[in-house]
């Protein structure tokens, strides 16, 4: 386990039971109309927790030792007509109405899959492997705190979808419950971390709510600013990536610290490029809330391993580092547990063309993740 993961905190995996499931249920699905929904909710949230393997639908309906309940099951996940966001927005206020979150976290999440027998399928260069890869691209926003982490939202990147709703104009899909003017109201405002390489920040911070919470995104080393000058003003002259920028470890701009035991930082004040113009011809603008103002450029790495640098810039012109690698390491816990608890719930398990089903799927998935994190209480 990396440096960064020695601060995260425990989080626990009980197996949660049956009269904690019951009660989550009925807090989940009370926008349910139908009481064999409940039932079909309950059942499936169960079998996620219980099936053996893959998180299929029959495996599920083998668990609750009715092989029979598959075709209903598969209906009630891919034609059912129940809202999957008022459950995610029911899960989301269970969640923040027992504690404010610490930030709310969004990771892409790669899931390979072979054919086209799945929604949202699509051959495309994925940079961790360096290959083009089959499978589909999912986001996901976490909830992230000190005692837990669940995912409360999900996003499936265009590929072989069809009939999937369009988001509201100018927000990335994956933000809509933090948006103030959403048609339910709005999430707790925290910080919003972005943990995936970024190269096109302005691109990005247009299509997030950064007029409302703060945000703090990852960086592919090459993410060109402007630095600020001794002079006590952007540079109109110079756009560095971000590497260079910190690499001058001596310039006027920059300032390191010691945030944790091992750790290192450097932090520079930076603006983003000019406005300039995108394939297309059409003009690209910095992201909204941030034309013209100042971030805050941030590395950091481990003291034994100098080269393992991340780089990160936040729209909070002068923040603390001690502040931004606490961000960090909730981004890297929610990372980690993603990974062993997903793979329990059956995140990356759902097989099927539906774009509503891989929706509903993904809902109850993180329903039973928040069980599994919470146990019992």
């Amino acid at each position: 386990m990396s440096a960064l993961h020695t601060e995260a905190r425990h989080i626990r995996a009980a197996t949660p039971s049956e009269e904690a499931i019951e009660a989550l249920c009925a807090e989940l699905f009370s926008s349910f109309r139908r009481a064999d929904h409940h039932v079909k909710g309950q059942q499936y949230l169960r079998g996620l927790l219980t099936a053996s393997g893959r998180k299929s639908i029959q495996n599920i309906a083998r668990s609750l030792g009715d092989e029979s309940a598959a075709q209903r099951l598969h209906h009630f996940i891919c034609n059912a007509p129940w809202s999957w966001k008022l459950v995610r927005r029911s899960l989301a206020r269970h969640l923040t109405d027992r504690a404010q979150p610490e930030a709310w976290v969004v990771r892409r999440m790669l899931i390979p899959k072979t054919g086209t027998s799945s929604v949202g399928v699509h051959r495309r260069f994925v940079p961790e492997s360096g290959r083009v890869e089959s499978g589909q691209r999912a986001h996901g926003l976490w909830y992230a705190g000190r005692e837990l982490n669940t995912p409360v939202d999900w996003s499936l990147s265009p590929g072989t979808v069809r009939s999937a709703p369009s988001s509201r104009a100018g927000r990335h899909p994956i933000t809509e419950q933090l948006d103030e003017d959403a048609p339910l109201p709005a999430l707790p405002a925290a910080p919003l971390v972005w943990d995936s390489p970024v190269r096109d920040v302005a691109g990005l911070l247009r299509l997030l709510p950064v007029d409302r919470m703060p945000a703090m995104v990852r960086l592919t080393p090459d993410a060109a600013f402007r630095p600020f000058t001794p002079s006590g003003r952007f540079s109109e002259a110079a756009t560095l990536p971000a590497e260079r920028i910190l690499a001058a470890r001596q310039a006027p701009w920059l300032s390191d610290a010691e945030p944790a035991p091992g750790m290192r930082t450097a932090t520079a004040r930076v603006a983003l490029p000019p406005a300039g113009r995108a394939p297309d011809g059409s003009p690209v603008r910095p992201g909204a809330g941030a034309e013209g103002q100042g971030l805050t450029l941030f590395a950091q790495w481990p003291k034994r391993q100098p080269d393992a640098v991340e780089f990160w810039v936040t729209t909070t012109q002068w923040a603390v580092p001690a502040d931004l690698h606490r961000l960090t390491v909730l981004a890297q816990s929610v990372d980690h547990d993603s990974v062993r608890t997903g793979a329990k719930v059956g995140l990356r398990d759902f097989e099927g063309r539906s774009y509503d089903g891989w929706h509903r799927h993904m809902t109850l998935a993180s329903a039973a993740y928040a069980a599994l994190m919470l146990g019992d209480v």
